[in-house]
């Protein structure tokens, strides 16, 4: 399973590396943020704006080649998600901000945080309109970035048995295919795929 279409805050924002601003500066505006967190008497509507509007600075920030306030910027936003999360623990926006939060935090290196955004989302709201992606989001994390093979497979198995026909079922599929060969087997494919590459062309 290498086709996967994850539905974040950005694409860009999976793929950057994360590298410290360096100036002294994080600290303490973050905790500054945390400080207005805690103290917030922030009606959610208002709340919901602010993180829509920090979505769409990290994505503008996102495309550019050097952004040296990008993490920190991505550190805020996820405080943004968590607060929203833990005041409105059942609002409709609560599901999104789930999943928002999980995908950036794998963007910012922090699959195991990921992860838990996931297993709420999971818990929390299994009517997710999003589930399926959810699901497999949560394999390839296991598979990719925590090298948890066994739970990889456990979670591609879970997607699979909640949604049977649908079309990233055969990507979970596959992923477990993958997983569960020895190394022949995995050489052996790639050979036979190679080979009908070759035909076709």
């Amino acid at each position: 399973m290498k086709r996967i279409i994850w539905m974040g805050v950005t694409a860009a924002v999976v793929l950057w590396s994360v590298n410290a601003c360096g100036d002294g500066s994080t600290a303490k505006e973050t905790s500054t943020e945390q400080q207005e967190q805690s103290n917030g008497v922030q009606r959610k509507e208002d709340r919901q704006a602010e993180i829509m509007q920090m979505e769409q600075e990290i994505g503008r920030l996102a495309n550019k080649d050097k952004n040296p306030t990008l993490d920190r910027k991505a550190e805020i936003l996820l405080l943004r998600y968590r607060d929203y999360i833990t005041v409105n623990p059942r609002d409709s926006m609560t599901a999104e901000y789930l999943f928002k939060a999980a995908d950036l935090s794998l963007g910012v290196n922090k699959p195991k945080a990921s992860i838990a955004y996931l297993d709420r989302l999971i818990q929390d709201f299994p009517d997710f309109r999003k589930g399926p992606e959810m699901m497999l989001f949560r394999g390839f994390i296991y598979e990719a970035h925590l090298n948890q093979h066994a739970e990889a497979v456990k979670a591609y198995e879970a997607m699979i048995k909640r949604y049977p026909n649908h079309r990233l079922a055969e990507d979970a599929k596959a992923s477990i295919a993958n997983l569960t060969m020895s190394e022949e087997e995995l050489i052996e494919k790639f050979k036979q795929q190679n080979a009908a590459g070759e035909k076709a062309s």
